[in-house]
């Protein structure tokens, strides 16, 4: 996982040409748009005014379990193991770890607090220090953002929930106490464990990254806070790729890795606002996306409900009420209580709450948007997948390679 460091020079110049290509400003964001058509929809939907964009925002669904409205704090202990924080092992990652969990909640508490004009100042600032300076031992993110937690606590029960799986499979990745073997054992019942015990464990359907990223909201964030953006983004480059870095290693080799990648997430990927999309597992780690794809699409559809709600936050043309109600739905889109029963490779109605056409067992590189990847100008949500779009154009063979086209090519 060598990486070179990208020269300063070199990195403001790609990042110009690039913030302007998701459309950071208006002016060049219409430029854009007449140079790539199949951009266009998404990048003229924010220069519309609020009345427009309000009138497009999809309805939320009527028949929400009881569950949906419960405020309640409602925390779940993670399963039992001898293998539970074993992260430590590697310390410098556990820390960085800590780390991660304090960005959101500052955010999300100051953007529903009236703070949104600082967060590119003051709250990156806070983050920053954070990052450079980490927790001891993991922070309880509910405490960090009460308001938060208040407003939307079952939102934040489903990001914990995730969160948990993320760690315990990290820990037993990192255990000494554990064959290669019974790692891989243990895995598959952590994720059995994370949707037996709750309803709101998130599906591991393969979504369609690009219809969930082409909302009437979607992209106000980043366009917005792109350093804070930038933050995010790199933690969930640390949060995928830390994956490869962890399996099938001994702890001296994972050590070792970990010296590499640390540097480079601390210098690079926490900073860079030039991506076009979020990390995908498939990228940062394919040999654990390709063994286990259920749960790498778990990860990118939370990392996916983050930018969703991120977009609803910040996109001032909402009445509190409408982003409540876009907030529900867009954790509705992504539940495994809302895709039971279903397959990959299918699409189920028309109401724009299921798509996930494609195949079982390719993780998340087929579903970037379009113009990501080489599989030509996808008409979200209207085509299935025996569409034009061929299955060699969107699946990620199991070799461990990342398909032509990857947008970061880690």
């Amino acid at each position: 996982m060598r990486h070179k460091l990208i020269k300063q020079t070199t990195a403001m110049a790609i990042a110009a040409a690039l913030l302007t290509s998701i459309g950071l400003h208006p002016a060049t964001a219409q430029q854009q748009n007449q140079e790539h058509q199949g951009h266009q929809g998404h990048d003229m939907n924010d220069m519309k005014a609020p009345t427009a964009n309000a009138q497009k925002l999809p309805p939320v669904p009527t028949n929400l379990p009881g569950w949906m409205d419960n405020k309640d704090r409602n925390h779940i202990y993670r399963k039992r193991g001898v293998y539970n924080d074993a992260i430590y092992n590697i310390r410098p990652l556990a820390l960085d770890l800590n780390a991660v969990a304090v960005g959101h909640a500052f955010a999300y508490e100051d953007l529903v607090t009236g703070k949104a004009k600082d967060l590119e100042t003051k709250t990156f600032e806070r983050i920053n220090w954070v990052l450079k300076n980490p927790p001891r031992f993991m922070p309880d993110e509910a405490n960090i953002s009460p308001t938060f937690g208040r407003k939307y606590g079952v939102l934040e029960q489903v990001f914990d929930w995730a969160h948990i799986l993320h760690a315990q499979t990290v820990d037993v990745l990192a255990s000494t106490k554990l064959t290669d073997a019974q790692k891989e054992a243990e895995i598959e019942r952590l994720y059995k464990f994370y949707v037996d015990n709750v309803p709101y464990a998130i599906t591991s359907l393969p979504m369609n990254m690009g219809y969930l990223d082409s909302q009437p909201y979607s992209k106000a964030f980043r366009r917005k806070y792109p350093k804070v953006n930038g933050l995010f983004w790199g933690y969930h480059w640390l949060q995928g790729s830390m994956y490869d870095l962890l399996y099938g290693k001994t702890l001296e080799q994972q050590r070792a890795a970990y010296t590499t990648a640390g540097k480079q997430y601390h210098e690079v990927e926490l900073y860079r606002t030039d991506r076009p999309f979020m990390p995908m597992f498939a990228e940062v780690s394919p040999k654990f996306a390709a063994r286990f794809p259920h749960i790498s699409n778990v990860f990118d559809n939370l990392h996916m409900l983050h930018d969703m709600v991120n977009d609803i936050l910040a996109s001032d043309w909402m009445s509190e009420q409408q982003k409540e109600g876009q907030i529900k739905r867009a954790i509705w889109m992504v539940m495994a209580a809302n895709h039971k029963g279903m397959k990959p490779g299918e699409n189920y109605g028309g109401d724009g709450l299921h798509d996930h056409r494609f195949m079982e067992g390719m993780p998340g590189m087929g579903m970037m948007p379009e113009g990501l990847m080489n599989h030509g100008n996808m008409n979200h949500g209207s085509r299935n997948h025996n569409s034009s779009t061929t299955q060699q154009d969107m699946t990620v063979p199991n070799t461990g390679k990342t398909p032509a086209g990857s947008h970061i090519g880690h």
